[in-house]
């Protein structure tokens, strides 16, 4: 697919795509391929886990009504892990094998998502693409930046060590884990 979109722009005659733009399409791949197996896993062993599928769509609904105590335990949950989340991604950009590492970590991210959209749709039929789409919603605007930008970096072959980058990544990591805990719940009360 990606030689017959090559086909259709235009390119001087032995002029190499750079090797950054092969690697986000390998990134794309990898994704893709893990969103293919997360769904095929979900359907396959569905009626092994019903108990917990139903226990995820508990917890998303339990979200809607919580107070205000609450929310800000669940803000430090989440950003607690997705601040791990975003060290270990780092540390994987320093090290020579970052490309291999954010390949597994795109196909297992992939993976998740895929399975859990599987689950919900099997859960809430036609709903469960909008149900899907509201629990990634406004965070989902601010990771999709985050994880671009640690993808970017494990790309590049200088390791740097990056201190106030990484900070601001944590500071996306903030923002995307106070809109989960405050923003998220209304959004999911749409479709809920």
């Amino acid at each position: 697919m990606a030689e017959v979109l090559d086909q259709l722009k235009f390119q001087p005659e032995g002029s190499l795509r750079p090797l950054e733009n092969r690697a986000w399409d390998r990134y794309i791949l990898c994704f893709l391929a893990g969103l293919v197996a997360g769904t095929a896993a979900a359907n396959f062993w569905y009626p092994a886990f019903m108990e917990e599928a139903g226990y995820y769509l508990a917890l998303l609904e339990g979200q809607v009504n919580l107070n205000q105590a609450e929310r800000l335990g669940l803000f430090g949950q989440v950003f607690r892990q997705r601040a791990a989340e975003v060290w270990i991604a780092w540390l994987m950009g320093l090290t020579v094998y970052g490309a291999f590492l954010f390949c597994l970590l795109t196909a297992g991210m992939g993976f998740s998502m895929g399975f859990i959209l599987s689950v919900i749709t099997i859960q809430k039929g036609l709903m469960g693409l909008p149900v899907f789409l509201m629990s990634m919603m406004p965070q989902g605007l601010l990771y999709i930046p985050l994880w671009g930008i640690l993808l970017f970096w494990g790309m590049q072959k200088e390791r740097r060590f990056r201190i106030p980058a990484f900070l601001l990544l944590l500071a996306l990591a903030a923002l995307g884990s106070a809109c989960e805990a405050w923003l998220n719940p209304v959004f999911l009360k749409f479709v809920l």
